[in-house]
């Protein structure tokens, strides 16, 4: 099922055939397109770990800040308003972003509030996100391709570490350390001012691996790269998704919320 509004970016979504916790993957893409490794690859991890998942194809239409996401909020809250037709639970509703995508979703992770309670999403998982506007650290591309320019302003507005606080879900982050497209110190920043904050935050940095891996398996290699070397070569960091399910089910299940 397409779900979408004014503009031509869509949630592919199929009601499930069980009630379950919802998992919206928002790929990254640098704002500009959708990482096809980062989506229906990973929608189906999702699926076989027990959650209900849905992507969000949200470049389609290049929407600048803060129309992005203002999007992303009616996406979450049409999906929570119709959970009985879409068979989940409205208040176990995670937002699951890769690079860019990590940016988008914990733009709504920290303004949720401009848009309401149905807008509010339960948890955040970050792979590898870009977070921050200052300079050395962010991703530029993602910075110019939201904003439409690079100024001392809207890097503070990029900067989401500025605007975290208790109002935040409880969030998991997972990036690699020698990750030179978008620096570690992102995820850094925004598990820092989660911390100060007080909200449930969980981190994992692996020294080895560039940006973009994915699964981190032979399902979502490299282009060009044989697809059992690379499972091999980063075995240790696909370990983030089995750490991430399990952080995200002890979340839910300790979660009272409802809707």
């Amino acid at each position: 099922m397409i779900i979408k509004f004014e503009t031509d970016n869509y949630l592919k979504l199929e009601p499930s055939k069980e009630r379950r916790p919802l998992v919206l993957i928002a790929p990254g893409g640098a704002y500009l397109r959708t990482a096809s490794r980062e989506a229906e690859p990973v929608r189906d991890a999702v699926q076989k770990a027990g959650f209900h998942a849905g992507i969000i194809y949200y470049r389609e239409t290049l929407l600048p800040h803060p129309q992005a996401a203002a999007e992303l909020a009616r996406f979450v809250a049409h999906v929570r308003k119709n959970a009985d037709h879409f068979n989940i639970d409205p208040g176990r509703i995670a937002l699951l972003g890769f690079s860019a995508g990590g940016h988008y979703v914990a733009s709504l992770g920290v303004d949720w509030e401009e848009y309401g309670e149905e807008a509010r999403p339960n948890a955040l998982l970050l792979a590898y996100p870009v977070i921050t506007g200052k300079k050395g650290l962010a991703h530029e591309g993602s910075l110019k391709n939201l904003f439409g320019k690079i100024t001392p302003e809207t890097r503070k507005k990029f900067s989401l570490e500025r605007r975290a606080g208790k109002h935040t879900p409880p969030t998991f982050l997972f990036h690699t350390e020698e990750d030179l497209a978008v620096p570690c110190e992102n995820s850094l920043l925004f598990f820092e001012a989660l911390r100060k904050a007080g909200v449930p935050a969980e981190i994992h940095v692996y020294r080895e691996g560039p940006h973009g891996l994915a699964l981190a398996n032979s399902v979502t290699p490299f282009e060009g790269e044989d697809p059992l070397a690379f499972e091999k070569k980063y075995a240790r960091v696909a370990g983030w998704v089995e750490l991430a399910v399990g952080w995200l089910k002890k979340t839910f299940d300790s979660s009272e919320e409802s809707f």
